[in-house]
């Protein structure tokens, strides 16, 4: 066993968009399932996704896949009541990666790298920086920070952590897909642009 675990933050409303973005296909494949996949590893003990909006249809969607759902019933008040509902089931891991669950390009390769980084580093987090702006996923030691995740507000998720404990931040290069979601119409627009085959649920 590594000791360490993903959780994927699947609650949000997808408001600006006006339909649920997780379920939308690219090339045939759903943007949740798409932002799963890469912590399907053997170095990732367990894959906890936290719904919350839509979450029947989520579920249903995931039924094949190893993971534990969490529900956050607090979805509207944003990424953070994701964060925290959490809390409990990964506090005893040396390492949390949280992914957003709209980030259907991040490979496996990434994952490798920030596993590897973490467990020969003596810093607690592992971020991931591409042309200059952090993105997703965050690898985080539990342990260290749950008294901080417990009083985060809003929609910031962890970046009020990762700016007041700087110091104990790697930073790694990646690469655009840690921050090619699908907030708004025109990022699926751009997605079609570049080829791909997008199809709303």
């Amino acid at each position: 066993m590594t000791h360490l675990c993903a959780v994927i933050l699947a609650s949000g409303s997808s408001r600006r968009l006006g339909f649920n973005k997780l379920l939308v296909k690219i090339d045939k494949k759903t943007v949740i399932e798409r932002s799963i996949e890469p912590f399907l590893s053997p170095l990732i003990d367990k894959i906890f996704v936290v719904v919350g909006f839509e979450k029947e249809r989520i579920i249903k969607l995931l039924k094949k896949y190893p993971i534990e759902i969490l529900e956050n019933p607090l979805y509207l008040q944003g990424m953070s009541a994701s964060v925290k509902a959490a809390i409990a089931y990964i506090k005893d891991y040396k390492g949390a990666f949280f992914q957003l669950g709209d980030r259907p390009f991040v490979d496996k390769s990434l994952i490798e790298d920030m596993v590897y980084i973490f467990q020969t580093n003596d810093k607690d987090i592992i971020v991931p920086v591409y042309n200059k702006q952090k993105g997703h996923p965050v690898l985080i030691k539990p342990e260290t920070y749950i008294k901080d995740m417990e009083k985060i507000k809003g929609d910031v998720g962890l970046r009020e952590i990762i700016d007041k404990y700087i110091e104990n931040v790697v930073f790694i290069d990646a690469y655009e897909g840690i921050h090619l979601g699908l907030d708004t119409q025109e990022d699926i627009e751009n997605l079609k642009e570049r080829g791909y085959d997008i199809e709303k649920d």
